[in-house]
């Protein structure tokens, strides 16, 4: 799946490498049930696969996962399920699926890496404690605020 989804991951900001980043920091930070694995890491894979905007994200993420899941062989119920996290991953859903708050959580624990965290402080009036906020886990939030502390004692 990641080779097929490299072409469209390289066109975003932090390109395949970020995707990366999301997929080992779900497997490093989160237990998640076996039945939902190939649902997370397949959402995890595909969910900027669109575009470096929001908005080609969920415009063009769930078409270009389609073609993907299809090559694949996947069913039409699981591509439903991962087109549905792809088009609303940047949100925060008021009944989210367990497999979204994982992508969710991981996709903005993200922002907290050394690879990452310099685009987000240029950002003007950027707010960490919104982003740690917006996570769903308590596990998320407290690893965030201490990513957020190390980067405030480097300063």
């Amino acid at each position: 799946m990641f080779r097929l989804a490299k072409p469209y991951l390289e066109k975003n900001d932090f390109g395949v490498a970020h995707t990366k980043r999301v997929f080992d920091i779900a497997r490093k930070n989160f237990n998640i049930p076996e039945e939902l694995q190939e649902l997370v890491f397949s959402s995890i894979i595909l969910h900027d696969i669109g575009g470096s905007s929001v908005k080609e994200q969920y415009d063009n993420g769930p078409t270009i996962a389609t073609l993907i899941l299809k090559q694949l062989k996947y069913d039409e119920q699981f591509i439903k399920e991962v087109c549905d996290i792809i088009c609303t991953h940047h949100g925060r859903p008021e009944h989210p699926s367990q497999s979204f708050k994982i992508l969710h959580d991981s996709d903005k624990l993200v922002m907290f890496s050394p690879e990452e965290v310099s685009h987000y402080d240029l950002k003007p009036n950027f707010n960490w404690n919104k982003i740690i906020k917006s996570m769903y886990s308590k596990q998320a939030k407290d690893l965030a605020k201490i990513l957020l502390q190390q980067k405030r004692n480097k300063k």
